[in-house]
């Protein structure tokens, strides 16, 4: 069974971590908080539950119960928590395909010598082990296009899953296997209903344009034209002027 799953994660977070660690903090609060909210207001029953994973300090995979055959939903989620790392002050990237998904313990023998206590770690002597206990290809595919290029923070989402655009989706990129959403000018029905059930707060397209266009040109020499020109093209904005020419 192909799911779907959405891989995001924080942009610029080795130069954002060391020199603001409350910002970074606060963007990967962010999206906390937008996948708890939706997974807990707007996707809570089978057969539509989610299932989240932090992949690392700053991203996460969320992957669907079963196989959809339209993309409104992951697409609408990471539109949404992108808009909420931005309205926090940060900037995401995302990408967004299908594959399998599953429990991978029973594929590490090595684990039943550490078995967990009731938090899920595994005492090392009086030190401790973590594992991720999920992998599959939803999470491959989706990390893959996520760190395609064009680089920037941006949404892009597999071809095959966007034969047919829900109404509203603005498309800014097209490459061989994979479209690039803009996330923030896109408004279609299903992130009305999220809004609606969650009773989030996030601005205006407008304003959002303005937040994104004053972060990047607030990165400075933090971050290079390449990166700037598409994190501002590829979501409708005017860029950046010490880019231009």
């Amino acid at each position: 069974m192909a799911r779907w799953a959405i891989y995001i994660d924080v942009e610029g977070s080795q130069k954002v971590y060391p020199k603001d660690e409350r910002k970074f903090y606060a963007a990967v609060d962010a999206l906390i908080d937008g996948i708890g909210q939706i997974g807990s207001r707007v996707c809570p029953e089978s057969p539509s539950r989610l299932f989240a994973h932090q992949t690392g300090g700053d991203g996460f995979v969320i992957v669907s119960e079963f196989e959809e055959h339209s993309p409104e939903m992951p697409v609408s989620i990471a539109v949404v928590l992108m808009q909420m790392v931005l309205a926090r002050g940060s900037v995401a990237k995302a990408g967004i395909s299908k594959g399998q998904f599953a429990d991978i313990q029973s594929c590490l023998p090595a684990l039943r010598s550490y078995p967990p206590d009731e938090y899920g770690r595994r005492r090392l002597g009086r030190g401790i082990m973590t594992c991720f206990p999920v992998m599959g290809t939803a999470l491959t595919n989706s990390y893959r296009l996520a760190n395609r290029k064009p680089r920037g923070a941006r949404l892009a989402v597999d071809l095959a899953m966007m034969k047919k655009l829900p109404s509203g989706v603005v498309i800014s990129h097209r490459d061989s296997d994979f479209l690039v959403v803009d996330w923030v000018h896109t408004r279609i029905r299903v992130i009305e209903e999220i809004i609606s059930k969650t009773n989030l707060q996030l601005p205006s397209s407008d304003c959002l344009q303005q937040m994104l266009t004053t972060y990047v040109a607030k990165t400075g020499d933090e971050t290079d034209d390449e990166w700037k020109n598409y994190t501002l093209s590829l979501n409708g904005c005017p860029r950046h002027p010490e880019s231009a020419g």
